[in-house]
């Protein structure tokens, strides 16, 4: 069993799933990549060969080549990708790996991309424990996380101005601050490329409302961490993460490519298969 699988967003992420994927050539087939320059809407475009060392360089795809092409489309981009393209990628009956779940907290869109006739898959990304948050869906009382990231890895153009100085002043004083406690919603809003795990969180709870999320600025930090508390009928239960980033993208961990190359991986046939 074989499947043949393009890469939306070719970014530091999707580089690296390509790199990976790469080592299992007789499961899975990379067609090519989705880059911003094949995805804009300019007319046709004289084929192209993505950047990168030797080994990581495919062929540049656009949206309506990939859709026909692939049997995944594996989304590695940004939450905004996934609402421009997801819908249309589904609509074709082609299967899409979603990495950017924070889109997913717009019930629309899920709605959308759930409603086949292609099927949607949702990549655990950088933590463990939601198959016993999802085995427990329906009992669960309250989840709470706890991320912790360098204030470097958090900074990004669409802060909100008390966010950006929370951030600064943790940088200059060199002490940790909180710079964001609330919703998964709110979270995902202020921060739409750090905090894709508190989505996965509420997305595997069935319930967005009962996770709260709090985000601590920490220059002391030598890694990632995330601090998950779960209560509910089946017991109590809490697990912390602490995750090397990603070399390329200090804002992502360098678990989240190995994540999504793994649920390429198990829908390709390679186990174990755990479920």
């Amino acid at each position: 069993m074989g499947i043949d699988v393009a890469i939306l967003g070719y970014g530091a992420i999707g580089r690296s799933v390509h790199l990976l994927l790469a080592q299992h050539p007789q499961r899975v087939r990379v067609l090519g990549v989705l880059d911003r320059a094949a995805l804009a809407k300019e007319g046709p475009k004289p084929p192209r060969r993505s950047a990168g060392p030797p080994e990581a360089r495919v062929p540049v795809l656009d949206l309506p080549t990939a859709i026909k092409r692939a049997d995944l489309v594996i989304e590695c981009a940004s939450p905004s990708a996934v609402r421009a393209h997801g819908p249309e990628i589904i609509a074709a009956d082609t299967d899409l790996l979603v990495a950017s779940l924070g889109a997913l907290v717009d019930a629309r869109l899920g709605a959308q991309l759930h409603a086949g006739p292609g099927r949607c898959h949702l990549s655990t990304g950088a933590i463990g424990g939601l198959d016993l948050i999802r085995a427990a869906a329906g009992t669960l009382e309250a989840i709470e996380l706890e991320t912790v990231k360098l204030p470097a890895a958090l900074l990004h153009p669409g802060l909100s101005g008390a966010q950006r100085e929370d951030i600064e002043r943790a940088q200059a004083t060199g002490s940790p601050v909180l710079v964001f406690s609330g919703s998964v919603s709110d979270a995902v809003a202020g921060f739409p490329s750090n905090i894709n795990v508190a989505a996965a969180l509420g997305l595997a709870a069935g319930d967005l409302s009962v996770v709260r999320v709090s985000i601590t600025a920490d220059p002391t930090a030598t890694l990632t961490s995330h601090t998950i508390t779960v209560r509910g009928e089946t017991g109590n239960h809490r697990f912390k993460l602490r995750n090397f980033p990603d070399p390329a993208n200090p804002a992502s961990s360098a678990l989240t490519a190995r994540a999504i190359a793994s649920g390429v991986l198990r829908l390709a046939g390679v186990g174990p298969h755990f479920i």
